[in-house]
């Protein structure tokens, strides 16, 4: 289970900020005072720290703190949010400026707060797989290879590109947001999903808001709908609603919706809510091409594009033993081209390499950055899903069966097209058992793993 510290003037203070907040199932807060917030949060044990704003801790004592954050050992896999009631750009700048990589303003309902949380608890985990992976590297190189690019910097100057979808244009609260939209955006605007899914395509997008006042069923089936796709895959989506508690999360994230919001937010809040996810999402993409940028680029699978036998594996065993110490779930699939024999026979094993190729490009694209997919072998394949519990590592891997399924991919010389026949198995470890379920799932598949 992930877990998240909670800092504020006191203990008492700290409570009730866990009860203002609101993660779901999918991480544990603990409360901390300030006076014991610099040790706790510096012991590598949380992957988020949230700082309440109030009392004693105002905001220049939270930018110290931040500043401070810089020297903790596992700052780079630790995500430090602020807490705040007041919603102003000025605070924003502040905060962000002097090290915060979030800024949570007066929040309304603890769905929307869960929303962010399940944002941050990923883009923590992306950079602690970056590091796993980093370490992993160095027992199959000499370590002088080992480069890593710099993350680019995160700028906030330009305004967010997005794409405005009306399921409910004649609303008065829809027509509210679509002026805040309007106002803090640069805003491509479509009242009708088809001609919104072919706006899509232009590219350049930001992000994908669905203004959903009476019909959030129709813009839950429209995010689904982009994530059959594999170039809109990783697109961020943001519902917005006028009743925000009354959404089942779960379905929400499970079709790919990013985040959730009002559609009463003023021009201001929506900025700053934007604000955040932009740069949020600016993180995330930053990260995404570091992960690219890696040294595994030279241990891959030479057809797939996919990780290497020794490496996923060694990986594989890095990952597991974090997860035991962090009491992490993970969720590892096994995946089997179940027609590989019969291309090469019929084609020739040319167009069974333009099949592996093709089928390891639509994998990679369509799994998050720190998730790992190796070729462990002739048509036999395996990702795994850092930080995920079974139900969640289910829909994804549903979810890219689906898009490999109506893939039809042409052979060379005119041959073809022919459709992928795929099979999956999962195995899942919630991180509190032992791995023994975990490791004997993993043998099924003939994949030797130390215990």
């Amino acid at each position: 289970m992930n877990r998240i510290l909670v800092v504020a003037k006191n203990d008492d203070w700290a409570v009730q900020a866990i009860e203002r907040l609101a993660s779901g199932a999918n991480a544990d807060m603990f409360p901390s005072s300030w006076v014991d917030a610099p040790q706790l949060s510096a012991s590598g044990k949380y992957q988020i720290v949230i700082v309440q704003l109030g009392g004693d801790i105002g905001v220049a004592s939270a930018t110290t703190f931040a500043r401070n954050a810089a020297r903790w050992q596992n700052r780079n896999s630790i995500l430090l949010v602020a807490l705040t009631d007041e919603a102003s750009t000025a605070i924003h700048r502040d905060l962000q400026m002097s090290g915060f990589d979030d800024i949570i303003h007066k929040p309304v309902h603890k769905a929307q707060i869960a929303s962010r949380i399940s944002v941050l608890l990923r883009l923590s985990t992306m950079r602690r797989e970056l590091t796993r992976r980093q370490a992993t590297a160095r027992g199959f190189t000499n370590g002088e290879s080992l480069f890593l690019a710099p993350g680019q910097p995160l700028s906030g100057a330009r305004r967010a590109s997005v794409l405005l979808v009306q399921f409910d244009s004649s609303s008065e609260s829809a027509e509210q947001f679509t002026r805040a939209v309007r106002s803090c955006t640069e805003a491509q605007i479509a009242d009708d999903p088809q001609t919104a899914q072919s706006m899509l395509y232009r590219g350049g997008l930001d992000a994908v808001l669905l203004c959903a006042d009476a019909d959030a069923d129709a813009a839950i089936a429209f995010a689904d709908r982009m994530r059959q796709i594999p170039a809109l895959y990783n697109l961020p989506v943001l519902l917005a609603s006028s009743d925000v508690s009354a959404l089942d999360l779960d379905e929400i994230f499970a079709v790919g919706i990013t985040d959730v919001t009002e559609t009463s937010l003023s021009s201001e809040q929506l900025s700053v809510h934007l604000a955040s996810f932009k740069r949020l999402e600016a993180l995330r993409g930053s990260l995404a091409a570091r992960f690219a940028q890696h040294v595994e680029m030279v241990i891959r699978d030479g057809v797939t594009g996919m990780a290497c036998f020794g490496f996923g594996m060694g990986h594989l065993e890095r990952t597991l033993d974090d997860c035991a110490a962090l009491d992490l779930p993970l969720s590892i699939a096994s995946l089997r081209l179940k027609n590989l024999d019969e291309i090469n026979r019929v084609y020739g094993y040319r167009a069974g390499d333009t099949v592996l190729r093709k089928l390891g490009d639509t994998i990679r694209r369509c799994i998050r950055g720190e998730d790992m997919a190796t070729r462990t072998g002739g048509a036999n394949f395996l990702i795994q899903f850092p930080d995920t519990n079974y139900g969640a590592a289910r829909v994804a891997v549903q979810r890219l069966s689906n898009v490999l399924r109506f893939q039809q991919i042409d052979l060379p010389d005119g041959a073809g097209p022919i459709n992928v026949e795929l099979d999956y198995n999962l195995t899942g470890w919630d991180g509190k058992a032992d791995a023994e379920t975990l490791v004997a799932g993993l043998k099924k598949h003939r994949l030797a793993l130390a215990a």
